[in-house]
């Protein structure tokens, strides 16, 4: 491990091992996630609409979970079975580690089942494995798969019902209501709500982003003069300009020749015409 990863786990013992580490985690919340993706996802999915104003932006959020609801209840009709397609991956790939592990029946509920130099408990009493992801998922785990199937027991029934088809309807099932446009809606005596005035921040604003330093630039724009030969139109020679050049000397522009030169005679009187 190096330095960075060294920095990192001094800062993770920081926190409270119950919101970092899966070994630690409750059993009553079902879920084993240790990153914030899903806040990402939901910040990349309304980056269009969050950069107006707090009506259009609001406008905007609440024409796309009216899309998204549509979407969501189509997107069930395509599951092949009841459970959801992310649990169903997660089970399949349990079942495929299920084929390496050896059990041993007690004869009642209690399973010993061996994965390797590991030895895991079973207990179809209290529902639980010693390997914990069972209870932390809620989705038999390969040392619950292969006691299940030893008693000749389908797994996809002890799927828990947080990856049915009906409980994701569930969360689908209320739906929200067309409005009138915003010229159309009715004048309000509350008082106006202005925005904060900006503050100016220190320093110069940067108009480009800061790329890293894998990330490749750009092949368009003007091309660089590493490498290229100064030529002198004067003297026809390289390694400097005409500005810098030596050899010869330039003429005096107009404005320097006309500055020296003595002023014009006065005039007559006679040869200024009437």
């Amino acid at each position: 491990m190096n330095k960075l990863g060294y920095k990192i786990c001094e800062d993770l013992l920081k926190y409270d091992k119950e919101y970092w580490c899966r070994a630690y985690f409750r059993e009553d919340s079902k879920c084993d996630v240790i990153d914030n993706n899903m806040c990402e996802i939901f910040r990349s999915w309304i980056v269009g609409p969050r950069h107006k104003f707090v009506i259009a932006m609001l406008e905007g959020i609440r024409h796309k979970i009216m899309n998204r609801t549509i979407e969501m209840r189509k997107f069930v009709e395509t599951w092949v079975t009841d459970i959801a397609p992310m649990a169903r991956m997660i089970l399949e790939e349990n079942k495929g580690l299920s084929r390496r592990c050896k059990v041993m029946w007690n004869a009642e509920h209690g399973f010993e089942v061996d994965e390797g130099v590991y030895r895991f408990i079973v207990d179809f009493r209290t529902m639980t494995c010693t390997y914990r992801s069972w209870m932390l998922r809620d989705i038999p785990c390969q040392h619950a798969v292969c006691a299940f199937y030893d008693r000749e027991m389908d797994p996809d029934d002890y799927v828990s019902h947080w990856y049915r088809k009906k409980t994701f309807l569930k969360a689908y099932q209320h739906f929200i209501q067309p409005i009138f446009n915003m010229k159309m809606w009715p004048d309000s005596t509350n008082p106006y709500i202005e925005p904060p005035e900006p503050k100016p921040m220190p320093g110069r604003p940067k108009r480009c982003r800061r790329k890293a330093k894998d990330e490749p630039r750009k092949k368009h724009g003007k091309l660089s003069k590493k490498g290229v030969k100064i030529f002198c139109s004067n003297c026809q020679q390289t390694g400097h300009n005409k500005s810098g050049c030596k050899n010869m000397h330039f003429p005096r522009s107009a404005t320097q020749q006309s500055q020296n030169m003595p002023p014009p005679p006065p005039r007559s009187s006679q040869e200024i015409p009437s």
